[in-house]
């Protein structure tokens, strides 16, 4: 008697591991690409709340044009330092850095600009 092959349905075991290993590098993707959009996103967020604190603090030395100083502010992480000259009476010039964490060490943003006193 001979054997009869019949061919039945379904997945082999090579077509199985196939898939599961294509299924394991799709998700290694996926993580490590969340992970690089997290740190991302907290950069931009230390930058974003880095160029907040320097606006607050020129519209603070804006309002007190005629007694505006030089000062720093430390809100860990973030530092600021400003210096205000006076071109003329009516005017008063700020320069003002800002420090915050990057990625790859510290960062300073410098800001300038001339405002007109009331």
């Amino acid at each position: 008697m001979g054997i009869l092959l019949t061919r039945e349905r379904g997945y082999s075991l090579v077509e199985l591991i196939v898939a599961l290993l294509l299924f394991s590098i799709g998700g290694l993707a996926l993580a490590s690409t969340s992970a690089l959009i997290g740190r991302a996103l907290n950069l931009d967020g230390q930058r974003e709340r880095a160029s907040r604190l320097a606006s607050r603090q020129i519209e603070i030395l804006s309002a007190a044009c005629h007694d505006a100083i030089n000062g720093t502010e430390a809100t860990p992480p973030i530092s600021l330092e400003w210096t205000v000259s006076r071109p003329d009476t009516g005017h008063i010039a700020i320069n003002e850095s800002v420090s915050y964490p990057g990625s790859q060490g510290r960062r300073t943003d410098r800001y300038e600009t001339l405002v007109s006193c009331r």
